[in-house]
């Protein structure tokens, strides 16, 4: 339409016609580009929406798990500090208890936090999913931070091996059984994983006695020293992320507003 009454306009020679044509030409492409722009920059600012929001949702459940790990290896520290002390009392007073501290010294939780999120950004190119600088910087800067404290958490140290080699089968499996994880399936499918507060194996004091006395063969406490400075690194750095964790939080909150 504009193409034909341009013609016309330049056959007729009405010069004023053609530039005025023209101008609506330009305009109209110029206002098309910016409808254009705006529905792109609109379009690319949900997306970033979408996956901070997300983004906070992983942290979240990394913080409600981080919790759980607390939980869990403060108990087992405690066991391991238990069987420290007993180490040093006379194998006549050990008893069951020792056992069943001796076991729970050696557990460990080797799960991985989330972070499905942030591999997605990456995967889809992190400017097209979040085109804001500062925030692609901070949480980088959040994941590749907490690279040193997450290598902590897997590491596990030659007493768990020694202990599970050596304690008699029927203590392993009765103690393994009875004060052994729990696990439960939350909400959203993550796993729930606890030690119980108080548990019985139930061996015979014949038992007791032959798998307290293997043990203490084996001359432990070095071992043992060891994995509870291994458990004290692992509680140092899930307090590091958690508290890391908060503070990224509480900046894509800001974010968000």
């Amino acid at each position: 339409m504009i193409l034909r009454r341009l013609t016309e306009h330049v056959k007729a020679q009405n010069w004023f016609a053609v530039g005025i044509d023209f101008l609506i030409v330009v305009v109209g492409v110029f206002v098309g580009l910016q409808v254009s722009n705006w529905n792109t920059a609109r379009l690319q600012e949900k997306t970033a929406q979408i996956y901070i929001e997300r983004i906070r949702e992983d942290l979240a459940g990394n913080r409600e798990d981080l919790g759980q790990r607390l939980a869990y290896f403060r108990h087992v520290r405690a066991s391991a500090l238990d069987v420290l002390a007993a180490l040093d009392q006379s194998p006549e007073t050990l008893g069951e208890q020792f056992l069943i501290d001796i076991y729970t010294a050696s557990h460990i939780l080797p799960r991985e936090l989330g972070r499905d999120t942030y591999d997605e950004i990456l995967s889809v190119g992190a400017n097209n999913a979040i085109s804001d600088v500062a925030v692609r910087k901070r949480l980088a800067n959040f994941y590749r931070s907490i690279k040193a404290q997450i290598t902590t958490l897997k590491l596990t140290t030659p007493y768990r091996v020694v202990i599970r080699r050596n304690l008699a089968y029927t203590a392993h499996v009765a103690i393994g059984a009875a004060c052994g994880d729990k696990v439960a399936t939350g909400a959203t499918g993550e796993p729930i994983i606890i030690l119980p507060t108080e548990c019985e194996p139930g061996l015979t004091p014949d038992e007791i006695s032959q798998a307290i006395s293997e043990i203490l063969m084996l001359n432990i406490r070095k071992d043992l020293v060891r994995r509870i400075t291994d458990l004290d690194a692992k509680l140092v750095s899930i307090q590091l992320i958690l508290d890391r964790a908060s503070l990224l939080d509480e900046y894509l909150e800001d974010v968000q507003k």
